[in-house]
């Protein structure tokens, strides 16, 4: 997979943003774990919520652009 230029974590303001987007990801995600790991469909609510906030920060880089 090839990556703009653009997107990679190269200052310490985007690794600071993308080091917070994926402790708060993992964070919410431990939490929704431990309360609905036992229903139907839990895994796909997993990776729809980690596109979301992988896109959510791919958008937030490239408005830093």
């Amino acid at each position: 997979m090839v990556w703009p230029a653009w997107l990679w974590v190269g200052t310490r303001l985007k690794f600071s943003l993308w080091l917070a987007n994926r402790l708060a990801t993992w964070t919410g995600l431990v939490y929704l774990w431990r309360r609905l790991r036992s229903r139907r469909w839990f895994w796909l609510w997993v990776a729809l919520a980690n596109l979301v906030s992988l896109g959510v920060l791919v958008a937030v880089f490239f408005w830093l652009r």
